[in-house]
């Protein structure tokens, strides 16, 4: 006597969930094809997802907002850096508008130690990548569906011993030992791709990294790259 009423109510909610599934899955294809065409425009080549979006698409729907919400920061730190006539590429004035659209305070010296050609990171107490420049692509294949559906940790490989070196660096800056940019006592290493088709490879050299500050306390961590590529 009750399967007519329960069908009435489980039905609508099914179709509502599939339909917000279905809208989020359009919504990053569109942010991620407007991202890669304005990068395509200063001659970068970053391709947007993957046919049929297989891994966005396979997200819960908790996850599926959270990724639309990191493309979305991208594209809007984009447009804005166009709209007031600088060009994507542009390292130091990117990375600034970042700091302020995330409402994080850089340390003083910062800006006088980042060379353009730089991969600037910009990591959460949390270990989650809030920010990374464009840069990032020249030495990536990775696509920005498989960036922002993979934790950043599960897409490299590195050597243990390096990466405990780097966590050793950020607790530095979490504790408040280091007031400005330092070179850490890290190697220059192998990261690998552990998840792409061509595996790409490349020599890691991390040149300094910098506690950035909310409320005038180490909230997060930035770190300054450079990479070799290595051919396969």
């Amino acid at each position: 006597m009750f399967a007519g009423p329960v069908e009435e109510v489980m039905y609508p909610e099914i179709y509502v969930r599939d339909n917000e599934h279905e809208v989020l899955n359009e919504e990053f294809k569109a942010i991620a094809m407007d991202i890669s065409l304005m990068l395509k425009a200063e001659g970068k080549t970053v391709r947007p997802y993957v046919p049929g979006l297989p891994y966005f698409s396979r997200l819960p729907l908790d996850k599926k907002k959270h990724a639309v919400e990191q493309v979305r920061f991208y594209q809007e730190l984009c447009h804005s850096q166009l709209a007031e006539g600088y060009k994507i590429n542009d390292s130091l004035s990117f990375t600034w508008k970042a700091f302020r659209r995330l409402g994080l305070v850089p340390s003083s010296d910062l800006f006088s130690h980042i060379q353009n050609e730089d991969i600037i990171e910009i990591y959460s107490k949390e270990h989650v990548q809030l920010f990374r420049n464009f840069n990032f692509f020249d030495c990536c294949s990775y696509t920005l569906e498989e960036l922002n559906t993979y934790e950043w940790w599960s897409l490299f490989e590195r050597e243990e011993a390096v990466t405990q070196k780097i966590i050793d660096a950020c607790n530095l800056v979490f504790n408040g030992e280091v007031d400005g940019t330092f070179v850490p006592d890290v190697p220059v290493h192998q990261l690998r791709e552990a998840r792409s088709a061509e595996r790409l490879t490349m020599n890691c050299e991390i040149r300094r990294m910098a506690p950035v500050y909310r409320n005038k306390r180490p909230d997060c961590v930035i770190v300054l790259e450079k990479v070799e590529m290595i051919r396969n």
